[in-house]
């Protein structure tokens, strides 16, 4: 039991589950309550939309064993390696499963909400998942830039949902238009805080990426550099995080804006003060895990934004 629930990371499922119910919970709920409006989107059509983005991140991470057991027997720690009971072949038969099983739930929910679009959007990302293991993984940037993307659009996509249903109601969405704000907020957040950490993940596996042909940015371009982009990227996030805390600060979530200071903005200080001192894979590790958390409690923040409509 314990080797499917590593093959699957089953606390990236949890992060993915909690982020997608808490939006609509936390944000949605509270200003479709003061503008009247209900949610569009059922318990079943919402948990279908999260299930199928669990089910298409749980394919990535399967046949991303599929194509790396080479590397990450260089790249990785012994806890984070395939268990020996599977073979290449099942891991590749699990991943077709699971893609055959998010394509029934796909065509499943584009019928339920009378629209192709989510059948478009949902195989596209379905098929960049196959895509990166096979092959933009191993390019240079573009496999970091399609991860960042799959984090940050999957909350976008799940409100492009909502706001289609509204549309079929001919609800005017003026009311509740801070909802897309705080999903493109959100989204940006987790764009660049994932493109940082996949560099910082590449930095640490760079002795198998070099020796099997994978063009990441430290390979092409070195540490040094790769610490500058890095560094720029960091600097770009806090900038829109004040934008951000200035709106917020106007709408009076003063909660919030103390929140993003203590468990995103002083983090990230102290994230940019151990990356000049880091050139072990150890220490990357301990980075990319130091952005983990930051990103939990970035998610964490639309708890915190729920307790400012509470309060």
């Amino acid at each position: 039991m314990l080797s499917i629930l590593r093959l699957i990371r089953l606390p990236n499922l949890a992060i993915i589950a909690l982020t997608l119910y808490a939006f609509r919970y936390f944000v949605i709920r509270p200003y479709y309550g003061m503008s009247g409006t209900g949610f569009q989107l059922n318990s079943l059509e919402y948990g279908l939309v999260v299930g199928i983005a669990m089910l298409i991140a749980t394919t990535g991470y399967v046949i991303n064993n599929y194509y790396d057991v080479d590397i990450d027997r260089i790249n990785k720690q012994e806890h984070d390696l395939i268990p020996e009971n599977y073979t290449q072949r099942s891991l590749l038969f699990i991943a077709v499963l699971l893609t055959l099983l998010s394509t029934g739930c796909i065509i499943f929910l584009s019928l339920r909400l009378h629209s192709g679009f989510p059948a478009i959007i949902l195989f596209l990302a379905l098929g960049t998942v196959w895509w990166y293991a096979k092959a933009l993984k191993r390019t240079f940037i573009l496999g970091n830039l399609a991860v960042a993307l799959m984090s940050a659009l999957s909350l976008g996509m799940l409100w492009f949902f909502e706001w289609l249903k509204l549309k079929q109601a001919g609800i005017s969405i003026y009311e509740i238009r801070p909802i897309t704000q705080f999903a493109a907020g959100i989204s940006n957040f987790a764009f660049l805080l994932s493109l940082i950490r996949e560099i910082v993940k590449d930095m640490e596996d760079m002795e198998g990426d070099s020796r099997y042909g994978c063009r990441s940015l430290p390979v092409v371009k070195g540490i040094k550099t790769s610490k500058t982009v890095v560094t720029g990227l960091s600097v770009v996030l806090m900038t829109t995080l004040v934008y951000s805390q200035v709106w917020l600060s106007n709408m009076s979530f003063d909660m919030l804006v103390l929140w993003l200071v203590i468990v995103i903005e002083l983090p990230l200080i102290v994230f940019l003060y151990q990356l000049k001192k880091a050139f072990s894979p150890l220490a990357y590790h301990k980075l990319s895990t130091l952005l983990k958390w930051i990103m939990i409690g970035g998610i964490s923040g639309m708890a915190i934004l729920g307790l400012n409509f509470i309060l």
